[in-house]
């Protein structure tokens, strides 16, 4: 791809895979698009709507390896996303993941099987099943099982059956309606602040925003709610993968679609590059409150960033024996601190007691 005209554009500062593979080894982030099909005329229309954008950060260390090579079957081309993903992340490096196939979610996972113990995933979508294969169930039945936890943003009631979201909730998974998802969106900032996976499926988003939607769905995330998440979802100390997928060009209207595809992915790299190292392991500007809850359950330690006024609150490890050094530290809002001040558990900590 050539570089844009504009000297404030994204693309002048992205390396693009041209004629040979450009050094990735310093980069931050590294895009790469996948399609079975060898047809890559939607991530390359992303690409040209991405690299229109304008920046907003000197230091961006973004590399574009550009297109996997498909392979003689299905089971290839997804291996090739597993190998590249596990390589990157081994390097500390971010990959986003362009494509039509929201099944290669599975391969993103996989690439953690060997870096991380405890994984968290989060899927946006509209949509979700534990039955069949969906990759929805390859993640949750994959041994070995490193999943620690699993959020499923704006699904639609009446797409999924009951007999899925309570299949999810007794593996104290969070399967999040897109009703409750819109009314409270800033209380999913703490969801992704504890994501190590984020997938992102286009189909979550209303066709009136998103035209290159094959569900042709009238429901949906807005725009500006998905680019909103895009940027939580950046801004993650914990995030280390993204994937966006469905973009269909076929159904797009005037590059709609490729337009504010590129604009989820400016949104979470925006969102890397403010992130602000902010964890109570890292840093001690934090106010801590301790609250008493009833029924003799521990209390609840919280504490508030002086830098950014996030809250995290303090889970009791019962394999600690005692060691407070061993409590895990989950992010909250600040409504689970009023919650606990009135004596009662906040829902969150209760899910968080029932993984351990």
């Amino acid at each position: 791809m050539e570089q844009t005209s504009a000297p404030t554009a994204l693309g002048n500062s992205i390396s693009y895979h041209k004629d040979s593979i450009p050094d990735w080894t310093d980069a931050h982030i590294c895009i790469l698009a996948a399609e079975h099909s060898g047809n890559y005329s939607g991530p390359e229309l992303v690409r040209q709507q991405l690299a229109k954008l304008t920046k907003h950060n000197d230091h961006l260390k973004v590399v574009d390896l550009g297109n996997v090579r498909p392979g003689n079957t299905v089971a290839d081309t997804q291996m090739a996303i597993y190998d590249i993903s596990h390589t990157l992340l081994s390097e500390s490096i971010l990959p986003i993941l362009i494509s039509s196939d929201p099944d290669l979610t599975f391969n993103q996972y996989r690439a953690f099987e060997q870096i991380s113990r405890n994984v968290e995933l989060c899927t946006v979508t509209q949509e979700f099943e534990l039955r069949n294969e969906s990759y929805f169930t390859k993640i949750c039945t994959y041994e070995p099982n490193f999943l620690f936890n699993y959020n499923i943003l704006g699904f639609q009631s009446h797409l999924v059956d009951d007999e899925s979201i309570s299949a999810f909730k007794k593996m104290f998974f969070h399967p999040v309606r897109l009703g409750l998802l819109r009314n409270r969106l800033n209380e999913i900032e703490p969801v992704l602040r504890n994501t190590d996976i984020c997938s992102i499926d286009l189909n979550a988003i209303k066709t009136s925003d998103h035209p290159a939607n094959k569900t042709a769905n009238p429901n949906g995330l807005t725009s500006e709610e998905i680019c909103q998440i895009a940027w939580y979802a950046g801004i993650s100390e914990k995030m280390r993968s993204l994937g966006v997928f469905s973009y269909n060009p076929e159904f797009d209207i005037r590059d709609q679609s490729a337009q504010l595809t590129a604009q989820i992915l400016w949104y979470f790299i925006d969102g890397y590059y403010n992130r602000k190292g902010d964890h109570p392991t890292l840093h001690k500007e934090f106010l801590k409150y301790r609250c008493a809850l009833e029924d003799n359950t521990p209390d609840i330690i919280f504490f508030k960033s002086k830098r950014t006024d996030r809250w995290w609150m303090q889970i009791p490890n019962p394999r600690s024996l005692g060691n407070t050094d061993n409590n895990i530290l989950i992010p909250c809002t600040y409504s689970d601190y009023q919650t606990a001040t009135k004596g009662d558990m906040p829902d969150r900590f209760w899910q968080a007691l029932q993984k351990l």
